[in-house]
């Protein structure tokens, strides 16, 4: 049984395989939507039209779902609201390093937190090979993206990115397991986020964003499909599995965003970013059958 605030402390839960499937395939999800975004010219404008397109869908959804749970609104405000300081901060940090370095960073960092904050807030308590995995998926993403010579203030701006991470993901597991409707849940913070996000473009971009949707609409509708079926996949396996699993095997999307990096960004193919890919699969693997 997946674990509550307020109840009893739990050894951290086995991954089923369809919750594993489930956060793996958002992995590739995510990170392929992530290398449309590096790939775009306004980073913050790209991102924040994602959001309208995927929040669309997701008031769409909501008319095909079971509703929520009164008591999981609060937890759609404060998601939609965390989405502010991510996009900002991602798309900042993209303007000021390459998509591999600082979407290691920002995805590193996130499993362990989780892990953490989930362990004291929801009592789920990792076992000795549970944390093993997540400590290796962390060190493995690390790896890949802490490269010499690293732009120091994209680098900066992709830890601010993680820890707004932290603070959604714990959001949603909880928000989602009170929603009782993952794929309602899953709708209403996308809409959320989508009001919360083009709300900051208009205000630091203006009637600029107009213009440059009307150019670049085709690449932002895509990302916001893939992202909204990623954290939709994302949301589901946390009702099946601890927050921190489930968190951890998402950011093995590192490996995917390192092979899109190289591959069809061009970008440098470092011994350490493979050796830091296998650490990675190795922590799945470990996490998987812990």
């Amino acid at each position: 049984m997946v674990p509550c605030i307020g109840d009893s402390l739990v050894v951290f839960m086995h991954l089923p395989w369809d919750a594993t499937l489930a956060a793996l395939m958002a992995a590739l999800l995510h990170a392929t939507w992530n290398a449309v975004l590096k790939g775009g010219n306004d980073r913050l404008a790209d991102a924040s039209l994602l959001f309208l397109f995927a929040g669309t869908l997701g008031l769409v959804s909501t008319f095909f779902a079971p509703p929520i749970d009164p008591s999981a609104w609060i937890w759609v405000i404060a998601t939609s609201l965390l989405h502010v300081p991510y996009v900002y901060f991602l798309a900042r940090a993209y303007e000021n390093g390459d998509l591999s370095h600082v979407y290691t960073i920002a995805r590193g960092l996130p499993p362990i937190l989780v892990v953490t904050l989930a362990a004291l807030l929801l009592g789920e308590i990792p076992s000795f090979m549970g944390l093993f995995g997540v400590m290796m998926i962390s060190l493995g993403i690390l790896t890949v993206g802490m490269t010499p010579g690293a732009h120091a203030h994209g680098t900066g701006l992709a830890v601010l990115v993680a820890l707004t991470i932290t603070l959604y993901t714990l959001s949603d597991g909880i928000g989602v397991r009170a929603s009782g409707s993952p794929l309602a849940y899953n709708g209403w913070i996308f809409f959320g986020s989508a009001l919360s996000c083009m709300t900051m473009a208009f205000v630091l971009r203006g009637r600029r964003l107009v213009a440059y949707a009307q150019v670049y609409w085709k690449r932002a509708m895509l990302g916001g499909v893939m992202s909204f079926i990623a954290y939709g996949l994302v949301l589901w396996a946390m009702t099946r599995a601890s927050i921190g699993g489930v968190s951890a095997l998402r950011e093995t999307s590192v490996v995917f965003a390192a092979l899109i990096g190289m591959v069809l960004l061009g970008e440098r193919a470092a011994a350490r970013r493979l050796a830091g890919a296998v650490i990675v699969a190795a922590g799945a693997v470990i996490l998987k059958f812990a």
